[in-house]
């Protein structure tokens, strides 16, 4: 199989490749694996000075492997920084409300519930927080130590 790129489109699709990498760093257990990511990551930058874009890339000579260069980490960041802002708030939704359903019905109502009862409990609950964030933020999150 032949992928035929042009420099931008390369230059996209190593974006894409880091920001894959990324997540697979979060994914990673332990050292060593999930490594077939990293040597197919290798092989698309090895093709960075083709395209135009040594920049974005650098040779690590004693692993044999490219990685991400400074410049281009420097360039994910805002992209990075985003995606983190939405999903943290996007998770604590979801689990407040989660939190709030198992509280009121618990584990075994939850189960109980049908499809349709469960999505409108969950979803007034996600509305309820969502309000409350826009508003609020995190001013009125309270964590209580309980004895």
């Amino acid at each position: 199989m032949e992928i035929r790129l042009s420099p931008a489109q390369y230059q996209i699709l190593i974006k894409l490749v880091y920001l894959g990498q990324w997540m697979i760093e979060g994914a990673r257990e332990e050292e060593g694996e999930l490594e077939e990511y990293d040597a197919l990551a290798s092989y698309i930058y090895s093709y960075a000075p083709l395209f135009g874009a040594k920049n974005l890339v650098d040779f690590d000579e004693a692993e044999g492997e490219y990685y991400p260069s400074s410049e281009l980490d420097e360039l994910m960041e805002e992209i990075i920084a985003r995606y983190e802002e939405s999903t943290f708030w996007d998770q604590l939704v979801l689990r407040l409300a989660e939190r709030d359903l198992i509280r009121e019905y618990g584990e075994e109502g939850i189960k109980r519930m049908d499809w349709k009862e469960l999505e409108d409990k969950r979803g007034a609950l996600i509305k309820k927080y969502l309000r409350e964030i826009e508003e609020h933020g995190l001013d009125n999150l309270v964590i209580e130590r309980v004895s």
